[in-house]
Formats: structure tokens, C-alpha cells, sequence
């Protein structure tokens, strides 16, 4: 019997239907090619898959480390085919049946693997995943098993999209299905636009039902400005990088009170690498929203190494970027809105006047909306322009408003609504329009969550998040004030479009979606630790039912509500409250011992 057909019988017992289908199927993706030990290796797209020289020793160092980070009860799922060596070493160091799920996008890649060279019997002890990424996510989820995803790099880079679609879609279901509470500190920024999002997060995380520490300090912005006076910029640069040090050992001291699971920090958090750095060594998860355009601020160099979850508004080179520049993890993360700010409103009368107009703008004066906004002036419509940072652009003074101060969120909510048309126009340091066009920025969400007719310039990622019967686009700024009289004439298709995109933000792109999906992307990437919290087995429920906690310490855990996260606090605490007469078992003594420790131990300084 040839190798193909060995392998197939293997498969056989466990998934004939697959195997069927596999004998049906041609290979011909991988080009198989010896390897110096005489092993058949394989390349792909001008790539190897397996290693030139021993495929063997390569696979087992890999299997080495990836088996150093499985827990006990998780199911592996391996991400890469090629010809299979990692998994055959995965399974060797895992021996467990049922326990390793190899996702397989390909069924010629597979064919191939199975030509190459006999596998043994574990092919069918390994549950092997084929489909589309909607059945595959269904079928992982469905299991009651923390799950686990080892990508093997150079064979899952074949398929990139397709894991990451299955990845998307399992985040979504462990997402919905998540019932446990967790403790995250949000850091906000000084000052600056990515400060309200701090407080959209947070909120979004408390309605999402986890205990958030807000660390904002937006309360130190004045004393920051103040810096801004001093005339020598060798001066000002140190006093300012004092300053913000002095916000990060603030931020530990706080975090130290009180440890969360997760802290997670948005741009422009007074958070320097060594800051970062140190609370990696005091064993904090972390992470970093960046909601900013990587091409334009660029700090994000000095501290990729330091975060362990970075979460970016950009894909492709950005990804790539800070990988590159040593960050571990890297996931895309869009903006949002948040319905409780963003909202339709009706403009009372006397407020009328002020925020009604065909055409408005709120943002500040960059360089392409210099050159690009004076040309909606004296178009026969009423345009009306809000924000700061104008001085100099003489043209628009006549239409800025309020003497081009910066307004709040809610002014902007009572402009979005009393406008027919909010022009979008993404920021870009050039003239024109920006060439490099794939975030979407946070007004775009905003505005459809207020309900409000928005015209954009079109971006690359925009898309996947709006369709065009949702949010109107322009390419180029010449046909700007033609598709503006358009618009204006067509009232009904206005309000028709506002209500599509209004009803796409709150069914999909709300601060609610983003932080189930940047806690459900760590809890898949921790299972054992923020994943364990997130699925509920940390709640009194739980331990007692599972018999986690053991024989001994159950007893001092069934009077909590079983819905209650318990950690060795709160055990303690109860414990405390019975007085210094008590007379306390042994349990107990233990808990209140391994408290003292715990309390001993936490001094972040």
C-alpha cells in the first residue's frame, strides 16, 4: 500500500467522509524536494515550508516550544499544513487522543502531505478541520475545552486569510459566549483624540459587565501646557519627559493597589518602554489600542517590544510594521461609536440657527483640508466650518465658527445632526486627497451613529465596515461639489442612507463590539489565564460544581453567589471578618497565609 493510501485508511476510522473527499482531490501545491538528510521537505510561492536540511529537528524544536505553553485539558489547534512534520512532533510531545485539531484549508495541500511519505496512526487520533471558516469556527467553539492556536509560521503564511477569517469568526462566538468578569485598568492620554475613546472603552467594558480602573489623566493637562512656555526646547523636551514619567510611576502606584487581569492603554498613554517593560516583569498583561495612523506617529517603534497585544486601526504594512519592530501579537481593531454620546437629537429652536447648514466640517486645519475646503465656499449652499488649529487659512475665516475654537463631543453631535450633508474628510499632511488611504477614522462610525448623512472620501478598509448604500464616497476632489448638489437634492435618499449606516453601527461597530473582540483575541491567545476568567471558570459556580477548588477549600467558597468571581482575596477577606477569637482550620489558615504573602509581594516600586 503507497503512502497516500495508508494515510487515508488512517483517516478513515476517524473522518471518512474527509478522506472520501480527499481521494477525490488532486494535489500539485506543495514542490517536494529532498532535503540534505535525504527527507522530502517542500517550498511554496518561492518559500520553504519545512526546513532545507532537516525538516525533522526543525519541526521538533518547534513542537518543543509551542507544547512549554499548553496547559493540561486545552485543545491545540495548529494553523499550517505543509507536510505535516510540526504536527507529527506536536502529537508526539501531546499525546493525549482528540486533543490537536489541525485547521486545513486546502484539501490539495493536505493531498499532498499524505503523498509524501507514511504518517502512522495518529493521523487518526488528530481532528482534522475542513470548510469554510464560518463551519470551522462553529465546530471549535462548539467545544467545551479551552482552546489554544499555534500558527506554524511558514505553512500557515499559504492561507493568511483564510485563518484569519477563522479566527475572526471563533472570536466572535467565544465573544457572545463569554460570562466572566475581569478586572482591566484603561490608562487614557493626557490630552488629545484618542482621550475620549479611553472613556468610550471603559465604558463599554463596564456595560459589558468587568470591573474597570479608569487611570485618566486628562486631570494633568494644564499643568503639561504650562511647559509649553518654557522658550528653551532642550529644556521644555526634558521637563515635559519628566513630567510624563512621573504619570507612569503614578500609573504603577495604582495599578499596585489594586492588580487588574488586564491593563490596557490607549495612544499617547504616559506609559514609557521601561515602564511597560516592568510591568511585563511583575507578570501584568498588557496592552496597547492604537488608534492612531502609524505613518504620522511613530513612537509606536519605541515601544512595540514592550506591549504583549498591540491592536492598530490599520492592516497590511502596519501589521507587518510592528512585528518587525518586536511586538509579539498584532491584531486589527477598528474605530468605533458609542450609542449612549453618538445619537440622533433634535435641535431645539433656538439652537437652530447656529447648527443648521447644508455642508459642515468639523476637524482640525490640516494641510489637505486647506486646499480643499475653500472650494465649498459660495456654491450656493450654506457651509459651515468647526474646529481649531485654522489660524492662517484666511480663505475659511468667513465660515469658521465659534473663532475656531475646539468644541466638544456634544456641539459635534448637534452639529452632525442639524447638517444635511457632514463632510468627511480624512486628515492627510499633503495637498489633496490622502494617497495612502486605509484607516477609517472615529467620525465616520460617530456620524452614523448619530444618524446623520455623511460624504467620505473613500478608504481601503472601508468596505468591510460600511457599504456604499450606507455611506456615500468620493474619489477625487473635483467631483466633490457635484456630488454635493446631488445630495442636497435628494432628501429622502439622504435620510435612507443615515438610517443604514445608523443601523450597521449599532448591530456591529459600537465600543461594545471592539472590547469583546480585544478580549476575546487575548483570552484565545491566554486560555489558561485571561481565556480561564473570561469562560467563567473563576466564579464560585463553577469551582464548586467542577470541584476545582478540591475537597478541602470547597467549604469556604459555596456561600459566595455563584455567579461571583472568587480569587484569594475576597476568601481571605471573609475569613478576617470572623474575628481574632476565631478558632480557624487549617484551610483557612493557609488562605489567610498565602493572602499575607500575596500582599507582601504585590509592591510594583
Amino acid at each position: 500500500m503507497n503512502p497516500f493510501s495508508m494515510n487515508c485508511a488512517h483517516l478513515t476510522g476517524r473522518q471518512a467522509a474527509l478522506a472520501a473527499r480527499l481521494r477525490e482531490s488532486g494535489g500539485g501545491v506543495l514542490d517536494i524536494r529532498p532535503a540534505k538528510n535525504g527527507l522530502p521537505t517542500a517550498r511554496a510561492n518561492g518559500k520553504w515550508i519545512h526546513s532545507a536540511y532537516d525538516p525533522v529537528s526543525e519541526a521538533a524544536v518547534w513542537a518543543k516550544a509551542q507544547a512549554g505553553v499548553v496547559q493540561s485539558g486545552e485543545i491545540t489547534v495548529v494553523l499550517g499544513v505543509g507536510l505535516l512534520y510540526h504536527v507529527e512532533a506536536l502529537r508526539a510531545r501531546l499525546p493525549e487522543q482528540g486533543r490537536i485539531a489541525v485547521v486545513v484549508p486546502s484539501l490539495a495541500e493536505l493531498h499532498d502531505a499524505f503523498q509524501v511519505r507514511p504518517l502512522g496512526d495518529w493521523v487518526g487520533e488528530v481532528d482534522w478541520l475542513h470548510g469554510v471558516p464560518d463551519e470551522i469556527a462553529e465546530r471549535l467553539s462548539a467545544r467545551r475545552a479551552p482552546l489554544r492556536l499555534l500558527a506554524y509560521g511558514p505553512a500557515a503564511g499559504l492561507h493568511e486569510d483564510f485563518h484569519g477569517e477563522v479566527e475572526r469568526r471563533l472570536r466572535e462566538r467565544l465573544a457572545a459566549r463569554a460570562g466572566g468578569r475581569l478586572h482591566v485598568a484603561v490608562v487614557g492620554p493626557i490630552y488629545g483624540g484618542s482621550l475620549p475613546i479611553a472613556r468610550y472603552a471603559a465604558s463599554a467594558l463596564e456595560a459589558l459587565g468587568h470591573q474597570v480602573t479608569r487611570i485618566d489623566h486628562s486631570a494633568h493637562d494644564g499643568a503639561y501646557r504650562m511647559l509649553d512656555g518654557l522658550k528653551d526646547v532642550r529644556h521644555r523636551a526634558l521637563v515635559q519627559s519628566k513630567f510624563a514619567e512621573v504619570l507612569g510611576l503614578y500609573t504603577v502606584s495604582r495599578l499596585s493597589e489594586d492588580p487588574p487581569d488586564l491593563v490596557l492603554a490607549l495612544a499617547q498613554a504616559p506609559l514609557a518602554l521601561p515602564i511597560v517593560e516592568h510591568l511585563a516583569r511583575k507578570r501584568f498583561v498588557t496592552a496597547m489600542w492604537f488608534v492612531e495612523n502609524y505613518r504620522h506617529f511613530t513612537y509606536w517603534r519605541q515601544l512595540a517590544r514592550g506591549y504583549q497585544y498591540w491592536f492598530v486601526i490599520q492592516r497590511n504594512g502596519c501589521l507587518e510594521a510592528l512585528r518587525q519592530a518586536g511586538a509579539q501579537h498584532v491584531a486589527y481593531l477598528p474605530m468605533a461609536a458609542d450609542p449612549a454620546v453618538h445619537r440622533p437629537v433634535v435641535l431645539p429652536p433656538e439652537e437652530k440657527p447656529e447648527f443648521e447648514a447644508d455642508v459642515s466640517f468639523v476637524g482640525a486645519g490640516y494641510a489637505n483640508r486647506r486646499q480643499i475646503l475653500p472650494r465649498l465656499i459660495a456654491q450656493g449652499w450654506t457651509f459651515k466650518l468647526w474646529g481649531n488649529e485654522w489660524d492662517g487659512a484666511e480663505e475659511l475665516q468667513p465660515v469658521l465658527q465659534r473663532g475656531g475654537r475646539r468644541i466638544d463631543t456634544e456641539t459635534c453631535v448637534k452639529v452632525f445632526n442639524g447638517t444635511r450633508i457632514n463632510l468627511n474628510l480624512h486628515s492627510h499632511t499633503g495637498e489633496g486627497l490622502d494617497p495612502q488611504a486605509d484607516f477609517v477614522n472615529p467620525r465616520t462610525f460617530e456620524l452614523a451613529a448619530c444618524g446623520a448623512f455623511q460624504l467620505t472620501d473613500h478608504r481601503a478598509l472601508l468596505p468591510e465596515l460600511f457599504t456604499t448604500e450606507e455611506v456615500a464616497t468620493f474619489r477625487d476632489v473635483e467631483e466633490l461639489p457635484e456630488l454635493i448638489r446631488t445630495w442636497l437634492a435628494e432628501p429622502a435618499a439622504r435620510a435612507a442612507t443615515a438610517q443604514q449606516a445608523r443601523r450597521r453601527v449599532l448591530a456591529e461597530h459600537t465600543y461594545r463590539h471592539r472590547m469583546a473582540s480585544l478580549l476575546t483575541e487575548i483570552g484565545v491567545s491566554q486560555p489558561d489565564r485571561i481565556g480561564s476568567i473570561l469562560r467563567g471558570e473563576r466564579q464560585a459556580g463553577y469551582l464548586v460544581a467542577q470541584g476545582t477548588a478540591g475537597p478541602e477549600f470547597a467549604p469556604l467558597i459555596e456561600d459566595f453567589p455563584r455567579d461571583q468571581r472568587v480569587e484569594l482575596k475576597e476568601v481571605a477577606a471573609r475569613i478576617r471578618r470572623k474575628g481574632p477569637g476565631a478558632t480557624l482550620s487549617r484551610e483557612e489558615l493557609l488562605v489567610l497565609m498565602l493572602d499575607e504573602y500575596r500582599a507582601e509581594t504585590r509592591d510594583l516600586l
